[in-house]
Parts: structure tokens; sequence; C-alpha cells
């Protein structure tokens, strides 16, 4: 039996290379000649850098940037010299991981840390910038990304606000300031799988704020928040982004990005999987699964994420998916109808979350024990 493995990390608990271990001995206790192809994937998130790094040959450009709460802290991206091409992981400066839980509030953080390495970028000569969204603090609409580049967001009285999500109420113009980076010839790329909007019932701040430290209240008033932002670069630029699917991504970086420097929106699962060459694997080798998987498996997988875009590869090869995780979060009929075989649930339900994460790697060895011992 032959395995195409593609599976994202288990957060807290296990990398994507730590899942395909233990899924590979859980089938070899029971098919001694089965083989097997894993595949470094992300949909723009957390470890995108790290996948980047194994199809490309880039170099690690380390620098100091501030975390979402303004703290310097030690950051990196990757650089191409002989593309001209940058990688930049949003949550290696602006990500929730680099909080304690009790720090996170979508109303207090910003991007501008990963704004500063877009710029240093620039200054080392990167004409082409892919910007791997997912995992953020921050619900900004991307102003901090901006402000690090020269933009300015001004209040009623025309005083300079930081960019951080509470203040996107006030803003009421948009200019630049003496420090403005002069990007003309330089591309910028979004690498995310989010289809959310800028605001509204689907939009950033009521799908993904409240993840990020908000309550209810907050939530309401960073929506109307990202509205006003959208207002005022209408009224000011012509131009409504607030719609395109993916504006919402990262707390509405998405949007940013596309207001402010143009960028163009690449499905990340896409992406990683051009780079790293499977669809000549799958046109020159057959698999008899596609495995695929993640901690939790809930209604935002089923919005874009990296399992989506898995299934939607696996459909095209008319391949059966097989997916494993931590919990399932929503009705297996909605993944099967979706082209998902099956799905292995590791946890265990009679103990503690806390439990179920640390023994991760062995109750996935061992349900993958059970699942293909069951089918002999």
């Amino acid at each position: 039996m032959r395995f195409l493995i593609i599976p994202d990390k288990f957060k807290g608990s296990m990398t994507s290379e730590e899942v395909y271990r233990s899924f590979r001995t859980g089938v070899e206790q029971v098919l001694s000649d089965a083989s097997f192809h894993f595949v470094k994937a992300s949909d723009g998130g957390d470890g995108f850098l790290e996948a980047i790094s194994m199809y490309k040959d880039c170099k690690r450009v380390a620098m100091k940037t501030l975390d979402p709460l303004g703290r310097e802290i030690s950051s990196y991206y990757l650089l191409d010299a002989k593309s001209k091409s940058a990688y930049i992981e949003l949550a290696n400066s602006s990500g929730m991981e680099l909080l304690e839980p009790s720090e996170r509030n979508a109303s207090l953080t910003s991007t501008f840390g990963s704004g500063q390495q877009i710029a240093d970028t620039i200054k080392k000569g990167a004409k082409k910038i892919y910007v791997g969204l997912g995992g953020s603090a921050t619900n900004d609409g991307g102003i901090g990304i901006a402000n690090a580049l020269g933009f300015e967001f001004l209040d009623s009285n025309g005083n300079p606000l930081e960019p951080i999500g509470k203040n996107l109420s006030e803003v009421q113009r948009i200019t630049q300031s003496y420090n403005y980076m002069e990007i003309k010839g330089i591309q910028f790329f979004t690498i995310n799988d989010v289809k959310n909007p800028l605001f509204g019932k689907d939009g950033a701040a009521f799908v993904y704020a409240a993840q990020k430290g908000a309550d209810a209240a907050m939530i309401s008033e960073l929506d109307k928040g990202l509205r006003n932002l959208s207002e005022v670069y209408v009224r000011q630029f012509g131009s409504d982004f607030s719609e395109v699917p993916g504006s919402g991504a990262a707390g509405g970086t998405g949007f940013g990005l596309k207001a402010f420097f143009k960028a163009d929106f690449l499905s990340g699962i896409t992406f990683i999987l051009e780079l790293s060459g499977i669809k000549e694997v799958l046109d020159t080798q057959k698999f008899d699964y596609i495995v695929t998987g993640e901690g939790k498996i809930d209604d935002q997988t089923l919005q874009g994420k990296l399992i989506q875009g898995v299934m939607e590869l696996a459909n095209s090869y008319n391949i059966p998916v097989l997916a494993v995780c931590g919990k399932l979060d929503v009705p297996l009929e909605r993944l099967t109808s979706s082209g998902v075989q099956d799905v292995i649930e590791i946890g265990d339900p009679n103990k503690s979350l806390g439990y179920n994460m640390q023994n991760a790697k062995d109750l996935l060895q061992r349900r993958v024990y059970e699942y293909f011992k069951s089918l002999i």
C-alpha cells in the first residue's frame, strides 16, 4: 500500500514531520511492505518558511523586529538573492504564539514588526515579496505593516494614530510620511487559503478575533473599525477591496497588503505543492491514500485551510483521503461528502486535553495501528 502524506502540524503537540513519522510507524506495524512519500506543506501560516526552505535555496536573514505588543524580539525571513525574492512568515513577528495567553488582546496588537521585515527585504534588493499569512495575534487591517513602510493613519484632528486594532475606528485620513518607502517595481504576494472578507459576520473580527483575546464587545468594535478603514480607503482612493476573498485573513492583513501594496493573493497550499513538485509525482506514481490532518478539524478547516487544499488535490487525481486529527469537531459527513474516506481521531475522550497533547505521537501511532489492523 502506498501513502502520500501531506499533514499540517498539530499545534502545540506535533510538527508535520512528527505526524508523518508516527503515522508511518503505526502503519508499518501492520503493513510491512507499505511505502510512503512525505510532503512538507503549509497554507501560509506557521511553518511557512520551513516549507519554503525545503524546496528553495534561500539565505536565512536574522533581524530585530517588534512583536505584536511592540517589544523587541529576534526574528528572520528568507531571501533568494538570485531571483530577488523574499519570503516572510507573518507569525514570526506578529504571531499569537509570541504572546502568553493572558497577553492576547486583538485591540492592542499590531503587524508593525512584519512591516519592519518587509522594509528590510526591500533595502536588500528584493523585487518579489511573498508574505505567508496565518497564526497572527492581530486585527489591525494590516495598517501596522503599512505604517512601517511609511503610511500614516490620522484621526479627526490630523494626529497620527498608533497602528493597532482599537484605533481603526479613529482613522479619518491616510497619508504618506517623510519616511515613506518607495515600492514601485516591487511585487507583493499573500500566501494564504482563508477566504473571509474584511468585515461582517464572516469577516476577520467575528470569525477569528475571539481566539486572539477579544470578547463580544471588542469583536463588535474591531469589526466597526475594519469597516471604517475600508470606507476611508474607498473615499480617498476609490477602490473597495473589503469583499475580496482573503481580505479578512490574519486580522485583515490581506486587505492591507492588497490596498496599500497591490498584493496578488495566492493559494497557500497550491503555492507550496507547486514548489514541492508533487503534481509531477502524482502524474508518474500511484497512491492508495493521500493522508492529511491537523490538531482540530472544525469549521475553519473547511474555510480554505491546508486540509481543504489537499482534499481538492486528491479529488483531481481520484485518490481517497484519510484524515487524522486530535479532535473532530464537525460531523463526519461534512468531510466524507468532500472526498474524505475516513477520519482517525486520536484524542482519548477520557483524558484531559493536556494529556492528549503531550502524548499525541503515541496516540497517533496507536490509533493508526488499530485502524489498519481492523481492515485486515
